[in-house]
């Protein structure tokens, strides 16, 4: 991700309000299905709403892309930590690799039960096949020992990474509240850290560097998501420091 000028890509004109509605077959298959998952995707949609506001980005196509984003984990609830009851851990007796190919099976799910309706445009089904790009399932990765050799081939996603400043956000906002989250739970969370380690693990890794946005865009983008994370998790956060400038280039 480059410090450069953001790329304003023309906004289709869509009527996608109805996706949103609670009634709506799809999302309420969703939200009985994986509970755990469908309030994780509630918090991402708040979260990425604000920052599309920010950013001028239409908001609506947004919060359905957030609130779809995870569907494809219907087809294996239970293998996700945010569906599982306290002490159930369906992964504790799998193989690391198993688990981790369960796991990144998620997105070609959703893909598939989003393609397979006929009112999500393509578009967005792209963007949300972007949001893990080729990211590490660190937890299976760390439990298997393996080696960076061996975690490059067997234990990252095999997916797009982001191709536009909507995926981005989906992938640094999905990244921001599961980690706030566990590090709530776990009474440690410092939003400003928080955001600042997900971009910066991001760029380390490579998973930004088709998407260009300029640090003006990019410091709206932090204060967006740090007023989320202020106001799900009651935690004061000083914009003060992400408000000072920053006169180094982001590459």
């Amino acid at each position: 991700m480059i410090a450069e000028e953001i790329v304003k890509e023309p906004e289709p004109t869509w009527d996608l309000g109805f996706l949103l509605d609670t009634s709506y077959p799809l999302l309420k298959r969703f939200r009985e299905a994986c509970p755990g998952t469908y309030k994780h995707s509630q918090a991402l949609e708040s979260m990425v709403e604000g920052v599309s506001v920010a950013l001028d980005l239409e908001v609506v196509p947004m919060k359905v892309i957030a609130i779809y984003h995870d569907i494809g984990k219907m087809n294996n609830p239970k293998y996700f930590t945010e569906n599982q009851l306290e002490d159930e851990n369906t992964h504790k007796d799998l193989d690391p690799w198993i688990s981790s190919q369960i796991i990144t099976r998620h997105v070609s799910d959703s893909v598939n039960i989003l393609i397979n309706n006929k009112d999500f445009p393509r578009e967005l089904i792209e963007i949300i096949s972007q949001h893990h790009g080729t990211n590490i399932v660190k937890y299976f990765a760390n439990k298997a020992g393996a080696s960076k050799e061996d975690i490059d081939i067997r234990f990252r996603y095999k997916n797009t990474k982001p191709t536009c400043v909507k995926a981005a956000v989906l992938m640094l906002c999905d990244q921001v509240e599961a980690t706030a989250r566990s590090m709530y739970q776990n009474g440690k969370l410092d939003p400003l850290e928080v955001i600042e380690n997900t971009i910066q693990n991001l760029i380390d890794d490579g998973q930004l560097d088709a998407v260009m946005v300029r640090l003006g865009d990019l410091k709206r983008m932090k204060i967006a998501i740090a007023k989320e994370l202020e106001g799900t998790f009651q935690k004061r956060v000083d914009y003060d420091k992400i408000k000072e400038e920053d006169k180094n280039e982001v590459s």
